[in-house]
């Protein structure tokens, strides 16, 4: 899900981090660090977030990122604006998972306070182990998720622009077997997609979404057994094309968030029109493989899904999430040809890649609060829009 609430309700805040940095317990086990490159810094504080003077911007790192949250602070200050350095690490998320349950359910104070107070939020993502969200039972998962709901809510509202550079990118140990990939490979395949000539993706998405708004029903298909067909007649399509422009600030809500590296194109289909099956032949959750994945689609929700292998992964947190759960709510199209999609590798950007997500879509424009997405990932789908290619065998027309 693309989640930009904050983890366990909880923000360490720093003036500027004074003082020494803190050391990685286990430097073999910490993700690798974002390049500290001050002209990165620039474009991403100039032109991806649209940082104007008298904004406040947080700036949320955590240890290994640092040194490139002082030059995004940097770049902050030049603009004339005011920077605010948040803290997190995938240690403090591990001892946040022993403090009592019964506080889960509060209001997020300090997640309020920031988001009543910033205008800016650049978020280098710290923890990229996805295994460490089974360190919570299902219940307390659900507790934690809908108490920050009106996190985003109260984001939107102010039209907070949100950037986050990751996108479920970005290298770590632990994606190594999960991907196929050593983390050489993932920082080079994150940082192609990172430095892509973001004049093209925005041509391509800015093509992509006349498309889409001019068309009336898309048939996804798939050898494995994928047909599924939805309506998106005059539904708004929304791009990640790696810059927030004034015209987007002006509109706030989700045309105000960018993940990077950048390159969607994603709507929210018409409700309760979405009819077929839909076949994820490997999903992620929780750092572990399901394989098999099969959703009976009616009416606009699921009526039935199982898997092959892995279910019980998800069975827990899918029994503890609300009915929003079930709604086929988001569908994305990757646009950047600078990132590959692999077997292993799927992704939100790689070019001609299609994302099915279920329940939260908030970030794509919908009103699906429900703290909770099954997404669903197809490399080498055909989809057509009204009997016409957009998609063809995984090759974006």
């Amino acid at each position: 899900m693309k989640n930009l609430g904050v983890v366990f309700g909880v923000c360490v805040i720093g003036a500027g981090l004074v003082g020494a940095q803190p050391k990685p317990a286990d430097k073999r086990a910490e993700p690798a660090a974002v390049v500290a490159d001050a002209a990165l810094a620039e474009r991403i504080v100039s032109k991806t977030a649209n940082v104007k003077e008298g904004d406040i911007v947080e700036i949320s790192t955590g240890p290994q990122d640092l040194a490139f949250a002082e030059e995004l602070a940097v770049a902050v200050r030049n603009r004339g604006a005011h920077p605010v350095i948040t803290y997190r690490s995938e240690s403090l998320i591990k001892k946040l998972a022993t403090t009592p349950a019964k506080y889960d359910a509060q209001a997020p104070a300090a997640g309020l306070m920031l988001a009543k107070a910033v205008n800016v939020r650049i978020i280098l993502p710290a923890v990229r182990d996805e295994s460490l969200g089974a360190l919570l039972t299902p219940e307390r998962r659900a507790a934690l998720g809908k108490a920050s709901v009106p996190i985003g809510d109260l984001q939107r509202k102010r039209g907070i622009r949100i950037v986050e550079l990751g996108n479920g990118m970005a290298p770590s140990p632990a994606r190594t077997a999960l991907t196929g990939l050593s983390e050489a490979q993932q920082t080079k395949m994150f940082w192609d997609g990172i430095t892509a000539d973001y004049a093209s993706v925005e041509e391509k998405g800015k093509a992509l979404k006349a498309t889409l708004a001019a068309g009336t029903e898309l048939r996804i298909t798939l050898p494995n057994g994928t047909d599924l067909k939805m309506k998106v007649k005059a539904r708004k399509v929304l791009v990640s094309d790696g810059t927030i422009s004034d015209a987007d600030v002006k509109a706030g809500g989700a045309n105000v968030q960018v993940w990077l590296p950048a390159g969607e194109v994603y709507l929210v289909p018409v409700p309760g029109t979405a009819e077929g099956k839909l076949v994820d032949d490997r999903m992620i959750v929780d750092g572990k493989e399901l394989t098999g994945v099969t959703a009976e689609i009616k009416a606009g929700k699921i009526t039935t899904v199982t898997a092959k292998t892995g279910w019980d992964v998800v069975k827990g947190q899918y029994d503890a999430a609300g009915p929003g759960k079930n709604e086929l709510s988001v569908v994305d199209f990757g646009i950047n040809p600078s990132v590959k999609a692999t077997p292993k590798f799927e992704n939100y950007v790689a070019a001609g890649t299609v994302m099915l997500g279920t329940g939260s879509n908030t970030w794509a424009g919908g009103t699906n609060k429900e703290p909770f997405s099954l997404q669903f990932f197809l490399s080498g789908a055909t989809v057509t829009l009204d009997g016409k290619p957009i998609v063809e065998a995984g090759t974006l027309k």
